[in-house]
């Protein structure tokens, strides 16, 4: 597929996308599409398994396998994600897909979680492995040896967004959850009013860079809370809290780009992040099959209903 041809939409198939931004990456051309019909955010071309594996071999996340360099760039954020997951479940078994060096994985055993982590990154897993004394596996969910309906939660922060089919990956970690088991979901919003404004200033410079909010290749799907409401309710998951949290800002290079970014900076203040701040963080809870529901999560107008009284939760 050339890069002036964008595909289907992956989510729904329809033929209605429209292109939104283009990046560079790896010698090669990636389009960010949005689908008018369902509205989601995807790359295009989708990137293949083997594009996925080079993205992130070698030294991807090197500077997070130094002393301290995993507990400075997320440790404040590791904390808060193992506040969240004790407000629904104070014990149990836990896997961390996509876990980098463990540094989650060792603060929820500290806090009496069995956890284990999943890190398909050889030389991440190592490290981690060795310097926090915590299990990783280097295989995929599927291939680690868990039981089905084994685990209490499944964490998968700022995961799904990289998967080629998000919806069948939930669909696979269920099967691995106790009934009513919980998974942790984070990843960005690409309809953030930080993201948008990033937007307008890279269409108005000419600079598609300062769309630095918009991570494609790196991830497949870009979603908003409606498409993620829709991607868990289709896989069989109900939300059970939804809140919203402000990544620390990048530090531009050039002085003019600071100041233009300066009226979006407020978003790192506590209160705006909490109401407007990029990154989105659901808990969502694996609904059982019964002859009533027949696998079907909740109707999406509930699902919207208890994510709305969750975003009172401060941060």
């Amino acid at each position: 597929m050339s890069p002036e041809t964008i595909e289907p939409c992956p989510a729904c198939g329809s033929d209605s996308p429209r292109r939104l931004h283009e990046r560079e990456f790896l010698n090669r051309r990636w389009t960010l599409a949005h689908c008018a019909s369902c509205g989601q955010h995807f790359t295009s071309p989708t990137p293949t398994e083997a594009d996925l594996r080079a993205f992130y071999a070698g030294d991807y996340h090197g500077e997070l396998r130094t002393e301290g360099g995993s507990e400075a760039a997320f440790g404040e954020k590791y904390r808060r994600y193992a506040d969240t997951l004790a407000r629904h479940l104070q014990s149990g078994r836990v896997v961390d897909v996509g876990c980098s060096t463990g540094l989650l994985v060792r603060l929820l055993c500290d806090r009496g979680y069995q956890a284990e982590g999943v890190e398909l990154n050889q030389q991440s897993a190592a490290w981690g492995s060795a310097q926090y004394g915590v299990r990783i596996h280097t295989q995929t969910l599927d291939n680690c040896g868990f039981a089905q309906e084994s685990l209490d939660a499944v964490l998968l922060t700022d995961v799904l967004e990289h998967t080629r089919h998000p919806m069948e990956f939930l669909r696979s970690v269920a099967r691995f959850l106790a009934p009513n088991g919980l998974v942790m979901v984070t990843f960005p919003d690409i309809r953030s009013l930080e993201s948008l404004y990033q937007r307008a200033l890279a269409k108005l410079t000419g600079r598609n860079w300062l769309w630095r909010s918009c991570h494609i290749p790196l991830h497949v799907w870009e979603f908003t809370p409606r498409t993620a409401e829709s991607c868990f309710s289709a896989a069989g998951f109900r939300v059970v809290e939804f809140r919203r949290s402000q990544p620390p800002f990048e530090r531009a290079s050039s002085g003019l780009v600071r100041l233009a970014e300066l009226p979006i900076r407020l978003l790192s203040w506590a209160t705006f992040g909490r109401w407007q701040g990029t990154q989105m963080e659901f808990v969502i809870q694996r609904v059982p099959e019964t002859s009533e529901n027949n696998g079907v999560s909740q109707p999406q107008t509930e699902v919207r209903v208890v994510a709305n009284r969750a975003r009172r939760i401060a941060v």
